[in-house]
Formats: C-alpha cells, sequence, structure tokens
C-alpha cells in the first residue's frame, strides 16, 4: 500500500537570529587617594609690641589654663597662642619663660620691661596718655612717665598752634601763647579736637580772659559755649559728651598734672576741665592763664602722628628729628 499523505504541510520552523554580543566597557579605575595635611595657620601677629611689664594696676590679669598666675611657655609665640585660646585675654607679658595674659591695658602705667620682660597687644589696642605741662614740655604715648628722659618736642617752638594728634580719624591741636607767667617761653592757653573717630563734633578750650583763673578760660561743643559757671557739668544730648568744671585732683589724673602751676604733689584740688568721651579722657589743670592737659585715648587702629607722638611704643622715633 501507498503511504499515507499528508495533507497539512508541517510548518517551518522561524529561524533564530545570530545573538550579538556587545563588548563590554571596563571601567577606568579611580586615582589613589592621598590625605593631604591641613595647612598650618599663620602664626599671631602682635598689634603692638611694647618693652614693658605691665602688671598690678596697668592692666586686668586673665587666668591662663585656669591659673591664677604666670604659666610656663617655651616662647613668646607659644604664650600668645596660650592668649589667643583664652576667652577675654587681649594681650601678654612674657619674660624669663613665664606667660601672663591680661586685658584692659594702660600704658601709662605699665613698668620699663628692663630688656626682661615684653607686653604684647593680640586683639584690643590699649589706653595712653599725652601730658603737656608748663613752657611746652610733653610727655609722649610712648614715654608718659618721662623714663626716656626729656624728648619734648616743643623746645623753642614759638607761639602758634601745633598737632598734638594727627590721623585721619583724629585731629587734636594745642594752642601756645605767652602768658604772665611765662613771658619767654610759650605755654599752652587752649585746645581743639575734632575727627571722625568723635562723630565729626567739635570740642574747643581757650583762655580769653581778661579774668585770671577759670573765670577767664572757655569752652565751646560744637560752637555753643557749655560751662558756664562753677561748678558746673555737661552732658550732650546723646550722651557722647559727658564733662565738668570743679575743683579736681591734678594728682589722681598724673603725676606731673601739677607742673609749674598747680602747687605741691598732695596739696589738694584745684579748678580744672575734665571731657570724656568714648576711649578719650582730656583733663586741664587751670592756671593763671595757662593750663597743663592730660590726654588720655585708646592708641589708633591707624597711623597717629603730632606732638604726642606715634604711639608705637618706641621712644627713639619721638622726637622732631625722626
Amino acid at each position: 500500500p501507498a503511504p499515507p499523505t499528508m495533507s497539512t504541510p508541517l510548518p517551518t520552523p522561524a529561524s533564530t537570529p545570530a545573538s550579538t554580543l556587545a563588548p563590554t566597557t571596563m571601567p577606568t579605575p579611580a586615582p589613589p587617594t592621598v590625605s593631604m595635611p591641613a595647612p598650618k595657620p599663620a602664626p599671631a601677629v602682635p598689634l603692638l609690641q611694647c618693652g614693658f611689664n605691665c602688671y598690678g594696676d596697668a592692666a586686668t590679669p586673665v587666668p591662663l589654663q585656669h591659673s591664677d598666675g604666670g604659666i610656663a611657655a617655651e616662647s613668646i609665640e607659644a604664650c600668645r597662642e596660650l592668649c589667643l585660646d583664652t576667652e577675654a585675654c587681649e594681650a601678654i607679658v612674657f619674660g624669663q619663660s613665664t606667660c601672663y595674659g591680661r586685658k584692659d591695658l594702660d600704658t601709662q602705667k605699665c613698668q620699663p620691661g628692663s630688656g626682661i620682660f615684653t607686653t604684647e597687644i593680640l586683639t584690643r589696642m590699649p589706653l595712653g596718655t599725652c601730658v603737656v605741662v608748663g613752657e611746652k614740655h610733653v610727655l609722649t604715648f610712648d614715654s608718659p612717665l618721662g623714663h626716656a628722659g626729656n624728648i619734648s618736642q616743643l623746645t623753642d617752638r614759638k607761639a602758634g598752634d601745633y598737632h598734638l594728634v594727627s590721623s585721619d580719624d583724629l585731629q587734636i591741636q594745642g594752642r601756645f601763647g605767652y602768658s604772665d607767667h611765662f613771658s619767654a617761653e610759650a605755654a599752652m592757653i587752649g585746645f581743639a579736637i575734632t575727627g571722625d573717630l568723635i562723630a565729626n563734633n567739635k570740642l574747643v578750650v581757650e583762655y580769653t580772659g581778661p579774668a585770671k583763673g577759670y573765670a577767664g578760660f572757655k569752652a565751646w561743643w560744637n560752637g555753643k559755649q557749655i560751662l558756664t559757671s562753677f561748678p558746673g557739668s555737661f552732658n550732650s544730648a546723646d550722651h557722647f559728651l559727658v564733662a565738668k568744671l570743679d575743683n579736681i585732683d591734678p594728682d589722681e589724673m598724673h603725676e606731673r598734672a601739677r607742673h609749674t602751676i598747680g602747687g605741691a604733689i598732695g596739696s589738694g584740688a584745684l579748678p580744672s576741665y575734665l571731657f570724656e568721651m568714648p576711649d578719650i579722657q582730656i583733663y586741664c589743670l587751670l592756671g593763671e592763664d595757662t593750663m597743663n592737659l592730660v590726654l588720655a585715648l585708646r592708641k589708633l587702629e591707624g597711623a597717629m602722628d603730632g606732638y604726642c607722638g606715634n604711639f608705637n611704643c618706641l621712644t627713639e622715633d619721638d622726637t622732631l628729628e625722626a
């Protein structure tokens, strides 16, 4: 018999496409990480370095590392870091490998360091004092007690107006003239102060006469006369200036404030002006027709010049020649 005939053809299997393999991209290895040490901070630089030993009432002690006294330090640089790491510390005194923290520094009350002790101002400028007394004697900010000897810049200066302090922010002029007491040498008879540091206000004091003593002196604040009676007081509307005319003991202002017109030390209070502004105090001992002036202010941030000196703790550049 014939083989059976298939009426339905068998399906043709679908062709399978050839497998395509995509090349594998190998990742690029990351460069090795190298740990770099953090840069060291620049060493602290003092605002001012002085060859002083500021202790006692020249400054307020600041304990370093909870020590009430000085602590050992290998160097002045290490002493600086101790201060900068301590809250409220503004300055240091370093000597004999010992470090002391300080604040509220007043250079008038510091003693010479004698090559052993150094005082550095780190965060806040100190107070300083300039004294103008008698026939043009000036004790500069850098020699307020006269330790540097007589470096008076006004010696042999004639009568006239001279800058006591000259800076971008503050100008103080002293007026010098002849008087009954100093007929051949000009002495201080007035002053004026103004500048950005005192909000461009202007204070003027001058002997105008004809009366002798405090009655012959006048004071003006922004052109308006103040302190017209004795004793008297004045407080500006914005409280920027507080002033008085009264009997004040010159010995409380400076040990030489009485020079030539104030009698012997310890002889009591005398008619005086006292003017107080932020970071500035001006005391005037009033004579018959001249005055002695004690100027206390915080060192300015910028450059300073004038007959009161540049307040850089160096006496040798306070002379007129320098």
